[in-house]
């Protein structure tokens, strides 16, 4: 009999790749999300739970005799969304005896970075979920690579060759995180309950600076691309404002600060080391971006 896991944001893009991936290693599904005819429609083989993450009692009623969870936060609209959130959903994991987490971030995160608000707040939720009593993997992904893909994003790089994002230093080497790869780790981790209460930097291989991504985007577009950093501030305000929401541009430019303030490649996870632990086969930057088509 197949283990059954519970996805929570199985219809986000964070998600939805790890129920898709789930699925294919044959656990038995519950693709947990607020609307439940998108879950089906997203995902036919899973079990559709609608539920509220700020609702405990639907929350338990997800995790109710399953034998792990995934999780990732969404981006909070009020000052009180995370708190509320995990305070329902470890309420529900403790009531239910939940035996495995499988937390994501969503950004950096660990004393390594530069102090700022942003990377703070994520630390703080990772030593959070941690000490919370309910045994936990955490994966403390990188940027995201699928960022690169949406206009809001890069809004100069399909027009006119223009990679004006991500606002950081031209000698920097990012480490970016597919979510593709993040699903493939977050499912490996499923089976390897020995490491809970452990927190792993994860990335897609390998670290780049702005200069090599442009070439690989330059493949796929199939022009030429150059790397011009936009100032975080700037890049913080056109996102901010294209989405008016002040807040996500004092995110933004607050996250990037700290990003920005690392030298050369004091960003580089150790893929190959992380590869063995969970035992899968990361995708590089290069064949992620081959792919998108």
């Amino acid at each position: 009999m197949s283990k059954t896991i519970a996805i929570f944001g199985a219809t986000g893009a964070q998600g939805a790749p790890v129920v898709t991936q789930a699925l294919a290693e044959g656990y038995t599904v519950r693709a947990v999300a607020r609307d439940a005819a998108k879950i089906k429609e997203m995902h036919p083989d899973a079990i559709a739970v609608s539920a509220d993450l700020s609702e405990e009692a639907a929350v338990a009623k997800a995790l109710s005799g399953v034998d792990a969870a995934f999780l990732h936060f969404p981006m909070p609209s009020g000052p009180d969304d995370s708190a509320t959130w995990a305070g329902a959903f470890f309420g529900a994991a403790h009531k239910e005896k939940l035996p495995l987490l499988v937390y994501v971030t969503g950004g950096p995160s660990g004393d390594r970075f530069p102090s700022s608000t942003i990377v703070d707040g994520i630390t703080d939720g990772m030593n959070a979920v941690l000490g919370s009593g309910i045994p936990s993997i955490v994966l403390q992904s990188a940027v995201y690579l699928e960022n690169l893909q949406p206009e809001l994003f890069a809004p100069f790089l399909r027009s006119e060759g223009k990679l004006d994002y991500p606002p950081v230093p031209q000698d920097l080497k990012m480490q970016w995180t597919s979510h593709l790869d993040q699903a493939k780790l977050a499912v490996a981790a499923f089976a390897r309950p020995e490491l809970a209460g452990q927190a792993f930097e994860i990335g897609s291989p390998d670290a780049l600076t702005g200069a090599e991504l442009a070439t690989h985007l330059s493949g796929w577009l199939d022009r030429p691309v150059t790397f011009d950093p936009a100032t975080r501030e700037a890049f913080g305000q056109r996102v901010g404002d294209a989405l008016n929401n002040p807040g996500v541009a004092f995110v933004l430019s607050d996250l990037y600060g700290s990003i920005a303030a690392l030298e050369g490649d004091a960003m580089a996870v150790d893929t190959a080391t992380l590869e063995k632990t969970f035992g899968v086969t990361l995708t590089s930057v290069a064949d992620h971006i081959k792919s998108w088509g």
